[in-house]
């Protein structure tokens, strides 16, 4: 840095003394020139005194001669003062007008002297021409030397205007280094507040359910809170994937997380819930339960097929029955087709029997949704469906319906009607609050008591995200676009 410093402060102070130094460089290549000129009129003036005698100019011709070689000596000076001007701008400046005016004056009135002196005798002009050239030379040389020695001075005495007012200093005895005490000390510190900062926040923004209390403000009881699966997670994800990588119109299927693993935390926690319907179930009107849910994604069908395998598997006769004709895939949770189904049976486009097929968990039978129908609210609310759930109460031990979700479409408004309980699944900081509770009171509406909600996914307290929500969730279609 000290190098840097005075590196640049001695090329500001040569910068600053350039044109000095140019024009002292100008003047010292023409002094030997000018040297030879002096040497050579002295010479000459000597020779001619040596030749004619020793011979005395008049007063009126020596007053002449001052006047003459005065002008010369000015107008060498303008001449230098030309050349200068000539290497830093061109003829059209206005300096080379003023100094052409002053050369021409000169000039003038030098030819005025030279008449004159033409008017002299012809030794006395040979000796005036002979003393002028070296009065010339001589003045000239004399402010050549003069102009140097004052040009040096310049140079020599310039200075820039930049100055160091801190000099690089190093500190040897006592270096700056970090002090790394502090420095963890704050991090520390830092971290801690930055960490409950974003606590706080991801906290302000959770707008779902998160705990059953949420829902029993509401005045709903909770018969289950079920614990989100990892393995179920994958299953959906993987899936999705070879959905996406199949043909046009190609499904995946959704394997029963239930015959995948029967110990996995869920299906305990639909063993529980299982035990408390049990109890729920003797004080309904029928053997069949309705199990919907606010919004799509919640999980609905996850819970309905995997506790109706868990029933079955307590030596129950146990049908579950895929109400959603329009986005239901039951029949693929099951290992069992879509077609016929549940719309075949309400158009009388089969029988009951051929629309119920068994499943590869003993005591576990479906209806699936079958095929799309254009019109699968009004197919709910002919006279069909009230037999349909005559016939199958009375074959099965309990009955399990999986409706679309009530905030959608009116379906589930609809199939209430024939079930003896209705079970709501929310899903754990998805939910709302404020939409089960419209949920509840939309039913309530139709006539239909929600018996209990269940609480799905509900993850670990250490897991937590944040959720934004629109209305636009709740649109609903046959292919799968929200």
């Amino acid at each position: 840095l000290d190098i840097v410093a005075k590196s640049f402060i001695r090329r500001n102070v040569e910068r600053h003394s350039e044109e000095a130094s140019k024009s002292l460089a100008f003047l010292k290549s023409q002094l030997p020139q000018i040297t030879a000129e002096l040497e050579k009129y002295e010479a000459a003036f000597n020779l001619y005194k040596v030749e004619v005698g020793s011979v005395d100019i008049s007063l009126e011709t020596g007053a002449l001669l001052d006047q003459i070689v005065g002008i010369e000596a000015e107008l060498a000076k303008l001449r230098i003062e030309k050349i200068e001007l000539e290497r830093k701008f061109n003829h059209e400046h206005p300096s080379f007008d003023t100094l052409q005016q002053k050369i021409d004056a000169l000039q003038s009135r030098k030819m005025e002297l030279n008449n004159k002196v033409a008017s002299l005798p012809e030794t006395q002009q040979e000796l005036f021409s002979l003393r002028r050239n070296l009065d010339v030379s001589t003045e000239i040389y004399t402010q050549m030397l003069n102009n140097i020695q004052e040009l040096d001075i310049v140079r020599a005495g310039t200075v820039g205007n930049v100055r160091v007012i801190d000099a690089p200093i190093v500190n040897g005895k006592a270096p700056v280094k970090p002090k790394k005490v502090l420095v963890l000390l704050v991090a520390i510190c830092g971290g801690i507040v930055v960490g409950l900062v974003l606590i706080v926040v991801r906290e302000s923004l959770r707008r779902g359910v998160m705990t059953v209390a949420d829902l029993e403000d509401i005045g709903l009881a909770v018969y289950a809170s079920i614990p989100l699966s990892d393995q179920q997670e994958k299953l959906s994800v993987g899936n999705k994937v070879r959905g996406r990588k199949g043909k046009k119109g190609e499904q995946a299927e959704v394997p029963l997380l239930a015959l995948l693993n029967p110990a996995d935390i869920s299906i305990e926690a639909l063993r529980s819930l299982r035990t408390s319907l049990h109890f729920a179930m003797l004080e309904a009107d029928n053997n069949i339960i309705m199990i919907s849910g606010p919004s799509p994604g919640v999980g609905k069908s996850f819970v309905s097929g995997n506790l109706a395998a868990v029933i079955a598997q307590t030596g129950r006769k146990v049908l579950v029955v895929d109400a959603d004709m329009r986005r239901g895939y039951m029949h693929r949770m099951l290992g069992i087709g879509a077609e016929p189904g549940l719309s075949e049976v309400l158009s009388g486009q089969a029988d009951i029997n051929s629309a119920i097929k068994p499943t590869e968990v003993d005591g576990l039978y479906a209806l699936p949704r079958g095929a799309a129908p254009p019109n699968p609210s009004e197919l709910l609310m002919g006279r069909r469906m009230e037999e349909l759930f005559s016939t199958i109460g009375s074959h099965f031990d309990l009955v399990i319906v999986d409706t679309p979700p009530v905030m959608a479409v009116t379906d589930a408004s609809i199939v209430g009607q024939y079930c003896g309980a209705t079970m709501l699944i929310t899903r754990f900081c998805v939910s709302l609050q404020k939409e089960v509770e419209v949920t509840q009171k939309r039913l309530a509406q139709n006539g239909i008591v929600v018996k209990g909600v269940v609480l799905n996914a509900v993850e670990r307290p250490a897991t937590s995200y944040a959720y934004g929500y629109g209305y636009s969730h709740y649109s609903y279609n046959y292919y799968g676009k929200r």
